[in-house]
């Protein structure tokens, strides 16, 4: 293997940790923002879906609450055949701007005025 060689190995790795850097730091900044109002409707959902959590988790014991768990995950193949899992979690995130996507739409909009 050539010097170029490894050196361009190097710098794709470098690239690769980067980019991986980049998705979490990301996705830091939106949970920060869904709790410093940025979006206020999707921040009342979060604080409405915390809140009901928590009264469902006060209120129902957690054997209930695993054994319900357990059987939605190991029936979702048998009721729904062609289901696509999906991460809800992330798509509530990935609608929730980061700290760079407010600054570059920040700074477009003293373009449109």
């Amino acid at each position: 293997m050539s010097l170029m060689k490894k050196f361009q190995a190097i710098m794709d790795v470098c690239q690769t940790v980067q980019n991986v850097l980049d998705t979490i730091a990301s996705f830091g900044e939106r949970v920060k923002n869904t709790f410093n109002w940025t979006v206020p409707f999707l921040s009342w959902l979060a604080v409405v879906v915390l809140t009901l959590a928590m009264i469902i988790f006060y209120l129902v014991p957690p054997r209930y609450l695993v054994l319900a768990w357990g059987i939605n995950k190991f029936t979702k193949r048998l009721r729904k055949p062609n289901f696509i899992p999906n991460n809800e979690l992330v798509d509530f995130l990935s609608r929730i701007p980061s700290d760079q996507e407010l600054v570059s739409c920040h700074d477009t909009s003293a373009w449109i005025c």
